[in-house]
């Protein structure tokens, strides 16, 4: 049962035509305390995670990791620079030369049709004026799976300045693709900061 308790404070002749009137309503709620709208059930798939998929997730490119994060850029001059240090990916301007990837490439025959997660935290300090060429100016993830899967730093924040933050993007691999290409992308002024980089398979339950 709703009970509706409500409470009038009367006026007095002394206080000379002034009154105040304050009115305190109090909603009760049922005795045995149970709210008063259940909640709607969750309906969202859940989601089983793979193994980190990516070689190196702290950027040592040492010993047996020595070749597997690999530098690519635009053409001409180097134009960025790489640094690592506990555990924390440096990537800065350092030229003119438009962009660079920093990458490794990823094997595995579970790829094919499966759908993947990859998640890294990453700072930026990107200005975008003055233009530096004429593509977009921006630094973040990148992924590249077959024909028709190209990630390029398409999140925010992409370009300017923040702090770490953890950025995910989501995919599905076309069928027949058993081998993908992911690591960072920039394309900015300035420095691209990443580390705990992870790349996984889901596998999610029907609703």
């Amino acid at each position: 049962m709703m009970s509706i308790l409500t409470i009038l404070c009367s006026c007095r002749e002394w206080l000379r035509k002034t009154c105040l009137v304050a009115c305190i309503s109090v909603l009760a709620t049922p005795a045995w305390g149970e709210p008063n709208e259940k909640p709607a059930p969750d309906d969202s798939p859940s989601c089983a995670a793979s193994e980190n998929l990516l070689l190196d997730s702290d950027f040592s490119r040492s010993g047996e990791f020595a070749g597997v994060w690999r530098v690519g850029q635009h053409a001409g001059e180097t134009a960025f620079s790489v640094e690592s240090e506990d555990g924390v990916l440096e990537i800065r301007r350092i030229g003119s030369q438009p962009w660079m990837l920093f990458s490794q490439n990823v094997t595995d025959s579970r790829l094919a049709g499966a759908t993947l997660r990859y998640t890294a935290q990453l700072k930026g300090d990107l200005p975008t004026e003055p233009p530096l060429h004429g593509f977009d100016h921006v630094a973040g993830l990148y992924l590249r799976a077959g024909r028709t899967v190209s990630y390029l730093a398409d999140h925010q924040p992409n370009s300017g300045l923040w702090d770490w933050q953890s950025i995910s993007a989501e995919f599905v691999i076309p069928e027949g693709v058993t081998s993908l290409k992911v690591g960072f992308f920039h394309q900015a002024g300035g420095s691209l900061w990443a580390r705990s980089p992870s790349l996984v398979l889901l596998d999610c339950d029907k609703p």
